[in-house]
């Protein structure tokens, strides 16, 4: 966040007494904003917030995480951190506020440019998981792509953090996705209203796939069954199954999600750093099923053990294919001397 001389910490009441501001010269005055129960974002910064501030808002309250771009002004760029529920809530949001701090947007920026430019000329993908034997092609005339966040917040909109995200469209004229696609590793659920109870709900019935696999045969971007590649998987392929049963649109692929922030920690609550992460990979792919505001809900399905290549080509583009190799573990040689007390 910069050009803004103001900085505005705003807290659900519940966060109100762990975090502080220290002093800094970048900065004309810090203020510490807490959001009592049942206010919104909206309200916030039509009564609280001053125009030329730069707005940092940590809430698990789905209303104080989002608000129209109207609301949010030219003058102000806002950023939002999602607690998670429980007593782990504020351990994992000291890791996230660390990630923002180690976030670098020039590499995600250029992460994107590169993922841009491949897909210009590939003419299609294979999304292909060796674990489950699973393959899937998404053919195009040209890529659309329809989100691209990359790291560095831009004042007139309230994003959520960490960012680096790029979406690539897929239900767009002349788009088809066919196949089977592995879909293991953490999700991420979004809600047309706010709805933060109702989405992590969604979110733990989904989080077998942290561990284990869960198949989606795919025709012309619907999918059309889903086989749990491993017991574990099937409680998450029953939410989908009423998930989908409840409205077809669920059921429908509408983009790949990359994840381009290096930084981003994987974390097992329902949390927007899940989709920006890289993970252990150059650029992390994620399953985008539904389209908001058209359905209730958007997920997010990560492909962590599949990698994206090009059409008929052989370079990886996305997922564990572009990780950099492991570096060996060195042997260590045991040395036993008398009268050391390990013998």
């Amino acid at each position: 966040m910069t050009g803004r001389n103001r900085f505005v910490l705003v807290l659900e009441e519940k966060f109100a007494n762990s975090f502080r501001i220290e002093p800094s010269s970048r900065y004309e005055e810090c203020v510490t904003v807490t959001a009592e129960p049942g206010r919104s974002l909206t309200d916030l910064l039509r009564s609280d917030i001053p125009v030329g501030s730069n707005v940092l808002v940590i809430a698990e309250d789905d209303r104080l995480l989002a608000t129209p771009a109207v609301e949010v002004g030219p003058g102000r760029t806002v950023a939002s951190v999602r607690a998670g529920p429980g007593h782990l809530a504020l351990d994992q949001l000291r890791t996230i506020l660390e990630s923002l701090e180690k976030s670098d947007p020039a590499t995600a920026r250029q992460g994107a440019e590169e993922l841009a430019e491949a897909l210009r000329v590939a003419g299609g993908l294979v999304l292909e998981d060796p674990l489950t034997e699973s393959l899937a092609k998404m053919t195009f005339a040209t890529p659309t792509w329809s989100w691209t966040d990359t790291s560095a917040f831009q004042p007139g909109t309230a994003q959520s953090a960490p960012a680096g995200r790029q979406r690539l469209a897929a239900d767009g004229e002349g788009t088809v996705v066919t196949g089977q696609i592995a879909v293991k590793g953490w999700p991420v659920v979004r809600s047309r209203t706010p709805d933060s109870a109702r989405c992590q709900e969604l979110f733990e019935r989904l989080s077998p796939l942290s561990h284990y696999p869960l198949v989606l045969t795919v025709e012309d971007g619907a999918v059309t069954d889903l086989r749990a590649a491993e017991t574990g998987s099937a409680k998450a392929a029953e939410a989908l199954k009423q998930l989908f049963a409840a409205d077809p649109g669920h059921g429908r692929i509408t983009g790949l999600e990359f994840g381009l922030n290096t930084a981003a920690p994987q974390l097992p609550f329902n949390s927007e750093s899940n989709a920006a992460s890289t993970g252990k990979a150059k650029a992390s792919v994620h399953l985008v099923l539904g389209s908001l505001p058209s359905t209730n809900y958007q997920v997010l399905l990560d492909c962590a053990t599949s990698t994206l290549m090009a059409l008929g080509g052989s370079t990886a583009l996305a997922g564990p294919g572009t990780a950099a190799p492991a570096r060996p573990r060195r042997r260590m040689n045991r040395v036993i001397a008398a009268g050391c007390g390990c013998h």
